[in-house]
């Protein structure tokens, strides 16, 4: 099985402080390096054809901390190096994306309506300049590498972190800075991403609860906006309907919130609304009815002082059913209150009947 990069010393110092291959010095002692960890002498094992090759310890012993070291100065050069040399660098990361109507939505409580989308920036647009170990503008801290404009002074710059064991700490990566904080594993991680540009690992990075993930992770960069009108999501609410014959329903519905139209082309007027708590829609179609007859004076017999609980405890009747000579077992049609003239309006329910009574967020159709 072929040796994996991030088991062995592939990289090391030689005596004039520089990041070597192996395969670019001398066989053995010869080589004049130095682990860039401990300082120690190494030894370059690059002549044989069946391991890889790598540095070992002069001493025999190996050092514990000798490829996160390594691993840790090649990030920095070979990212800056990237970054100069190239006529391009990119980086992208995800932005939750949320719908244009979000803040103005009657439904926003139904559920928060965004999508992961991927931005992609080609950097060197923006900024000429890379250097190692420059202190932050915002704290104490010192960055692995800098990322800034020499002819823009005053714009932010970008701060790359890397590393293989030990994450940065949470004061550095929350100053408000602009951070890409990277996680390597080995010499391909860091070919892969001087070559391809510096990509988030995924676009879950606002969904995903476990924190110690080695994704790569952007802070203090706009993951936010509010510019997406190609969403539309599936809604449920309470639609009450008025006819012009003074007819009302009310009843649950639900559509994709981007084909939110009447239900009826030859209604009145239509209420939509949430409401999660809601179990008798009955008295959200008086409150309405009565709204409505204030604006319109469509008489409905649910209004009417005489429309009163059926003797059977099911539905309404009229309690002039009689003197008005209406069979008790017909259908009770609310919409002869027209014509009907004993109908006398509840004025005391009506006053207490209005939009902040509703109580909920709604969309009038009309």
């Amino acid at each position: 099985m072929r040796e994996h990069s991030a088991h062995r010393l592939t990289y090391a110092l030689n005596a004039a402080g520089q990041l070597v291959n192996v395969d670019e010095v001398a066989v053995g002692n010869e080589c004049g390096c130095f682990c860039p960890a401990c300082n120690e002498p190494l030894m370059a094992k690059n002549q044989g054809s069946k391991r890889m090759h790598h540095f070992a310890h002069q001493s025999g012993t190996e050092c514990g901390h000798a490829i996160e070291s390594m691993l840790h100065i090649l990030a920095k050069e070979k990212i800056r190096e990237a970054f100069l040399s190239k006529s391009e660098f990119w980086i992208e990361f995800y932005v939750q994306s949320y719908c244009i109507k979000s803040k103005d939505c009657k439904f926003t409580n139904n559920r928060g309506c965004y999508q992961n989308v991927l931005q992609r920036f080609d950097i060197k647009q923006y900024y000429d300049s890379c250097e190692q170990e420059m202190p932050y503008d915002k704290t104490n801290h010192r960055s692995d590498l800098k990322i800034f404009s020499s002819t823009h002074p005053g714009r932010a710059p970008i701060y790359l972190e890397f590393f293989v064991t030990h994450a940065s700490d949470f004061e550095k990566l929350h100053s408000g800075s602009k951070i890409i904080e990277i996680p390597i594993g080995s010499v391909d991680d860091i070919f892969s991403l001087a070559e391809n540009g510096i990509a988030e690992s995924d676009g879950r990075q606002c969904d995903v609860s476990d924190e110690d993930l080695p994704r790569i992770r952007f802070y203090g960069f706009k993951n936010r906006d509010n510019e997406n009108n190609q969403i539309s999501a599936e809604i449920s609410f309470i639609r009450f309907i008025l006819y012009k014959s003074g007819k009302m329903i009310i009843f649950w519905d639900e559509c994709e919130c981007k084909d939110l139209k009447k239900h009826r082309l030859s209604s009145l007027v239509e209420v939509c609304f949430q409401r999660q708590d809601l179990n008798d829609l009955q008295s959200y179609k008086k409150r309405l009815g009565y709204i409505y007859f204030d604006k319109y004076r469509i008489p409905n017999c649910i209004l009417c002082r005489n429309c009163v609980d059926s003797y059977s405890g099911v539905g309404k009747i009229c309690r002039l059913y009689k003197h008005l000579q209406i069979p008790r077992d017909e259908d009770f049609d609310t919409a002869r209150a027209k014509t009907c003239p004993r109908f006398e309006i509840d004025q005391e329910e009506m006053r207490s009947a209005n939009w902040t009574g509703l109580g909920v967020p709604y969309i009038i159709l009309e």
